[in-house]
């Protein structure tokens, strides 16, 4: 999303040697360039409380046309804050538990663990993730 980030992103792997094939400049919720990959493992550290209202169509487009099939299948949260979206992109990048599965680490504020009520979007997607066993951990740090 931001040309600078991604080019020192870039720059950082090319001096270390390592593959660049995967780092893609973009919104990675309107447009997932990494589209039907499958990953081991997911880092990632999105941003907190960033409204999504930008790409707000193609989003709810996704989660009505393609339901579970999409990324965006259990719901959507609040328009300003999207980063459960994010979690659930990454969630639709693992692969089956009969393939190995994969591990995910993200780094949310409290926001997505308490907000919307039941029967909300946010609340809906946490039902998703528990149901699933999706979740093992959820670890509070300090301020």
């Amino acid at each position: 999303l931001n040309p600078e980030s991604y080019a020192i992103c870039k720059a950082d792997m090319l001096i270390k040697g390592q593959a660049v094939e995967q780092i893609k400049l973009g919104n990675t919720l309107s447009d997932d360039q990494l589209a039907g990959q499958r990953f081991d493992i997911m880092l990632s550290n999105p941003p907190f409380g960033v409204e999504w209202k930008k790409v707000q169509k193609a989003i709810t487009d996704e989660h009505n046309q393609k339901g579970f099939e999409g990324r965006f299948g259990p719901g959507l949260p609040r328009v300003s804050d999207g980063s459960l979206l994010f979690l659930m992109h990454l969630v639709s990048k693992m692969r089956p538990r009969q393939e190995g599965g994969s591990r995910i680490g993200i780094i949310l504020n409290g926001s997505p663990l308490f907000t919307g009520g039941a029967g909300s979007g946010e609340s809906e997607i946490r039902r998703y993730l528990l149901q699933h066993d999706l979740v093992e951990a959820i670890i509070g740090l300090p301020t």
